[in-house]
């Protein structure tokens, strides 16, 4: 074989791994992740790995990397076996076939990626600018009888002045892949029997807010479908931008501009504790919480070293959620002893993708693995709520659930119908507010910052902070005012406030 020949074929081949390459992580992905758009991609590539379940690592390389050079390696062979026996014209015939194959199938495949996770338009969104951000006065004169302003986009939560005279402590619990879909269809979900019965009584009995006549939740928006993005829009009512995952990276700063509803709590003498099963530097999750008035995250590792834990409740990221639970009863016990008021954050992870985490607890009674861990975690939540109102702190508590994002087990989901809306799970129980507007709303994690604190006890002038709206108030959100397809256009585009205040890259 000549050298240009070895060159030619050379080309060829590398185009060939990445056609067969790209292929195999698109059908990865999908299976992992389902619908995900380009930015969670990138975030999870950008992001410390610290942290990270490397199963999905392992089935990366065994499933997309591996299979990819194998075909290409056998490809090669073939090649050469077809050099040696074939005369001239066939050979070049064939070779022109094969690169016209290559090429064209190679385009075919980026268009189709392109198509699924919207590159094109997240660069041409990156290379705007947005006005959202930008500041507007409250037509009103005297601050007391502020109740808010619809047409205000964006609200720096450092403008408002936020009041209570007897606020409630708080226990905030993110719960993994906790969505609606798993209900029945009688109650707002798509399956023939209920797989979250206890959540779905906890909704109806306390405060939950729906996008339909029956029970739902938050829509999934942009820069909030995954966990750590989700635990950010809850917190700060802002969006996560990809670009932050370089700048805790380079800058060791989750956000430093943002006054969080946990900087808040901070200034108001809160103890603030988050328990996770997982370690705390995964996504930089410890930076998010840690620098924003939290004062201690109990993880993976210090919680093995406290308890000298050697039980089986263990899985890839960490501990089962049965076990949290049981350590979290011990932590707000001490936290309930004390005279100081408290916010204590949980992270569940047993509904985690692609097939969840089975513990002693699960029950056998639904079709599949992962319709019996959601049944469990139903119950463990109810469990943990009936303990908690056993307590003598509860009286003076509020208790708020959500799911953190829709599930990612694609498996699980392919066959929801396309009409139906997918919604995170929220129950406020033990709020100091009441309301009638909880049906047919339209909301996205960004609303649960001012909707907590009022939740709470305290009251917020304007009834907005960030991009979210007091949903026990009388405005629309962003979204019932503007639209969901106009904000999620625009949080997508640059914008020099956010880059310069809020995330305050160098």
């Amino acid at each position: 074989m000549t050298r240009k020949n070895k060159f030619l074929v050379f080309i060829m081949m590398f185009f060939l791994f990445l056609n067969i390459f790209l292929l195999f992580i698109n059908r990865w992905i999908y299976n992992n992740f389902g619908n995900v758009k380009i930015q969670e991609i990138l975030f999870t590539l950008l992001s410390p790995t610290s942290g990270t379940d490397t199963s999905l690592i392992y089935s990366f390389i065994l499933k997309a990397l591996i299979p990819a050079l194998f075909i290409v390696v056998i490809s090669f062979c073939f090649l050469l076996f077809l050099h040696k026996r074939l005369n001239g014209k066939i050979l070049k015939l064939l070779k022109i076939t094969c690169s016209i194959f290559v090429v064209s199938t190679l385009l075919l495949n980026v268009f189709y990626t392109n198509s699924r996770y919207d590159i094109i338009n997240y660069l041409n969104y990156k290379n705007q600018k947005t006005t959202i951000y930008n500041k507007k006065k409250a037509k009103t004169k005297k601050l007391s009888e502020y109740i808010g302003d619809s047409s205000i986009i964006y609200q720096n939560p450092q403008d408002i002045q936020i009041t209570s005279e007897r606020s409630n402590n708080l226990i905030y619990i993110y719960l993994e892949s906790i969505e609606n879909s798993f209900m029945d269809t009688e109650n707002g979900g798509i399956k023939d029997v209920n797989c979250l019965p206890e959540l779905t009584q906890l909704a109806k009995e306390n405060i939950s807010f729906s996008n339909t006549d029956k029970l739902g939740g938050a829509f999934p928006f942009t820069g909030t479908t995954w966990t750590i993005a989700s635990m950010t829009a809850q917190l700060t009512g802002l969006p996560l931008k990809v670009d932050v995952a370089n700048d805790m990276d380079q800058q060791d700063a989750f956000m430093p501009g943002a006054k969080t509803l946990s900087d808040f709590l901070h200034e108001q003498g809160y103890i603030q504790e988050l328990m996770i099963g997982s370690q705390k530097e995964f996504a930089g999750t410890d930076k998010l919480f840690l620098q924003h008035g939290y004062d201690t995250i109990y993880d993976y590792d210090t919680l093995k070293e406290m308890y000298s834990y050697h039980g089986n409740n263990i899985n890839k990221w960490g501990f089962n959620d049965c076990q949290l639970f049981e350590f979290a009863k011990e932590e707000l016990t001490k936290l309930g002893s004390t005279q100081n008021k408290f916010n204590f954050t949980l992270a569940t992870i047993d509904c985690h993708t692609p097939d969840g985490f089975t513990c002693s607890n699960c029950p056998n009674t639904y079709k599949n693995q992962y319709e019996n861990i959601y049944a469990c975690q139903s119950k463990q939540v109810s469990n943990f709520i009936k303990w908690c109102q056993e307590q003598d702190w509860y009286t003076n508590t509020t208790i708020v659930l959500v799911g953190d994002h829709p599930t990612m087990a694609q498996s699980y989901i392919k066959d929801i119908p396309s009409t139906y809306q997918r919604t995170t799970y929220n129950c406020f129980i033990n709020s100091k507010i009441e309301t009638t507007q909880i049906k047919n709303r339209q909301f996205t994690h960004m609303d649960m910052y001012p909707t907590t604190l009022a939740a709470m006890g305290f009251k917020i002038y304007g009834n907005k902070l960030g991009l979210g709206t007091n949903l026990f108030s009388k405005l629309p959100t962003v979204i019932e005012k503007y639209g969901l397809d106009y904000i999620n256009e625009e949080v997508q585009k640059s914008s020099e406030y956010l880059d310069e205040n809020i995330y305050q890259f160098k």
